[in-house]
């Protein structure tokens, strides 16, 4: 069982299929390169991690907050029992947990947004969350095909193309970009 940390600050939640690179976003986001244990293999996220940054939106504002990498969804090299365990641990965070704040749902650019990530995006859709897409892997397509990519992404879900973005961990493409419009979305709570 997951105990999480008092709510005291903002939450992220950063969601979506097993092996779509949500440890490498997290450590790009939080500009540390082992803080998440990145794996070849998928589904070696099993609990709620925690994870404190300070993101910087727009105008230098500086927002002290919480990355929580959630396990994937999909395919993941584990126990049937235990993936089938991951659903009562992550609705319930996602459904009461005062703190988050903003959700971030991961999709490989070379999968496309899939069921299980506008369901995702249905599931939260009464709290209130600002919800971003980010399309990973962004240096695997070719630049005419990410502007096409951006808006198919935001038609898949119904949010507005502004909440789309593409990202490439190796690289650093987007990760700008992301930190301040997630800095942006989060609750005026002072930075400590």
């Amino acid at each position: 069982m997951t105990v999480a940390p008092v709510g005291d600050q903002p939450e992220i939640a950063i969601a979506g299929r097993s092996n779509v690179g949500k440890s490498s976003l997290l450590n790009a986001l939080c500009r540390h390169g082992g803080l998440a244990r990145v794996s070849k293999s998928p589904g070696r996220t099993q609990l709620l991690n925690f994870f404190t940054t300070t993101f910087v939106g727009p105008g230098e504002l500086r927002r002290r907050a919480r990355l929580v990498d959630l396990p994937g969804y999909g395919f993941a090299a584990v126990a049937r029992d235990v993936r089938e365990g991951f659903a009562p641990m992550i609705e319930p965070y996602l459904r009461e947990r005062a703190a988050l704040a903003a959700l971030l749902v991961l999709v490989d650019v070379r999968r496309g947004v899939e069921g299980r990530d506008v369901d995702l995006v249905e599931f939260v859709g009464d709290r209130g969350l600002a919800v971003f897409v980010v399309g990973t892997k962004a240096d695997k397509i070719g630049a005419a095909q990410r502007g096409l990519w951006v808006r198919s992404a935001a038609n898949a879900v119904g949010i507005t193309p502004a909440r789309v973005f593409l990202t490439a961990a190796r690289t650093g493409h987007g990760i700008d970009a992301l930190i301040a419009a997630v800095g942006g979305a989060l609750p005026e709570a002072p930075c400590v």
